[in-house]
């Protein structure tokens, strides 16, 4: 088909055109038949990963509906060279949007990331991985299924998930219980952890440059109203110390500056050094035992096949790490006992905290129309009703602070 008219039927930008016209030609070369449209390729993998058979049945109806549809068909396989196949490949979040409606849209991109199963099975068989470890990584595909059909009403996947599922096909995360990881991840330039020799005491130190708030939050111009009261970190190193603003355990940094000699302190996690990512799939509670099962089982897998990697902490930035949390929720919750777990810190990007706590379409309702069915969504309304807003956070867990729960940072059981 000509390119100039899927250009046209889907209203791409002269950008967007560009950017996917290299290769066109190569990509026709092999355009005859594409194999994961077959009925067999896509029950295959749908079982792998535990895809629900009422969201299977939804998804091959409107593969059928795709298929009529000789343009959408051919940008389909064109975007599939594109992501694994070409020379020079795009990331997924570089591909323009492809304008369908409905369940079509849904199932692009559903089958756009279930065609690189395949390569995830040759994966795991030539470096030996789990095969249960396959299946629960893969199966994460079945929950952004099911997310998309509770905000959609259609089963399917969005385009912004796309690029997330790639890293279970290309080995870059691993479910291992509860919990996702990802092992080639390096430690964000947020704060500096040094460890007293005497004591064993934890502390962290802010990055420079960083502007806080009057509460030791950091500043959001969309959140806080003015920048009156509100302070940029320094932190200064010398021969024999360091100098800086301490952020606590629980996630608030401090405008009084502390120095840490040398002789009595060392540096144990700074910016750039291996860790392993933690990623919160939403597939049930996250409870001490869950999580402690998860990353006992991540150490020992990290430490049998990537060894050259010498980890030295569990990271994880999320949502659910906003410390204002400890305000509204219990403190047995297993959101803030997941907190607990390790060592808060401030961390930049858009809190997710509404659309994942009331759904996709929340920041469309009115305050009063937040459902409140579980406590959590009924402390969730209640603190935004009183003017609260929600951040995002982060968290540090010293490999050799473990086991998971100790809670040796804030000394809480």
């Amino acid at each position: 088909m000509d390119f100039t008219k899927i250009v046209a039927k889907f209203g791409l930008s002269e950008d967007e055109t560009a950017l996917i016209a290299h290769e066109w030609e190569t990509s026709g070369q092999s355009f005859n038949g594409i194999f994961f449209l077959q009925d067999e390729f896509i029950r295959k993998y749908a079982a792998l990963s535990e895809i629900k058979q009422e969201h299977l049945n939804e998804i091959l109806q409107a593969k059928a509906m795709l298929e009529s549809d000789a343009a959408a068909v051919r940008l389909l396989w064109h975007y599939y060279h594109l992501l694994y196949r070409a020379e020079n490949k795009l990331e997924p979040g570089q591909l323009p949007a492809v304008k369908l409606h409905g369940a079509e849209a849904g199932c692009f991109y559903f089958l756009l990331a279930l065609a690189a199963y395949p390569d995830a099975v040759d994966l795991y068989q030539r470096k030996s991985y789990p095969e249960n470890v396959l299946k629960d990584t893969l199966s994460d595909i079945s929950v952004w299924v099911e997310h998309y059909k509770t905000q959609l009403g259609f089963a399917g996947l969005t385009s912004r998930i796309l690029g997330w599922l790639q890293g279970h096909a290309h080995g870059d995360t691993f479910r291992l219980g509860r919990l996702q990881f990802k092992p080639h991840c390096k430690f964000f330039d947020r704060v500096e952890v040094y460890r007293n020799v005497e004591t064993g005491q934890t502390l962290a130190l802010s990055a420079a440059g960083i502007r806080y708030n009057s509460r030791g939050l950091l500043y959001e111009p969309g959140i806080d109203q003015c920048e009156f009261g509100t302070w940029v970190s320094a932190l200064q190193h010398s021969s024999s110390s360091v100098t800086g603003n301490p952020v606590a355990p629980d996630g608030y940094a401090k405008s009084e500056q502390i120095t840490l000699a040398f002789d009595k302190w060392e540096k144990v996690l700074s910016a750039g050094d291996p860790v392993i990512d933690i990623h919160i799939p939403a597939i049930g509670p996250m409870t001490v035992e869950a999580c402690a099962d998860s990353a006992n089982r991540a150490v020992e897998f990290m430490k049998k096949y990537f060894p050259e990697l010498k980890h030295k902490a569990f990271v994880c930035e999320s949502w659910l790490l906003d410390n204002q949390f400890e305000q509204i929720l219990s403190q047995e919750s297993n959101i803030i006992l997941f907190q607990r777990a390790g060592y808060l810190y401030p961390f930049p990007h858009k809190s997710e905290a509404v659309s994942r706590i009331f759904g996709e379409n929340a920041d469309k309702l009115g305050l009063d129309s937040l459902p409140q069915k579980s406590s959590l969504q009924k402390a969730a309304a209640g603190f935004l009703i009183k003017g609260g807003t929600f951040r995002n956070g982060a968290i540090f867990l010293l490999l050799e602070d473990l086991p998971w729960g100790s809670n040796k940072y804030r000394g809480r059981r």
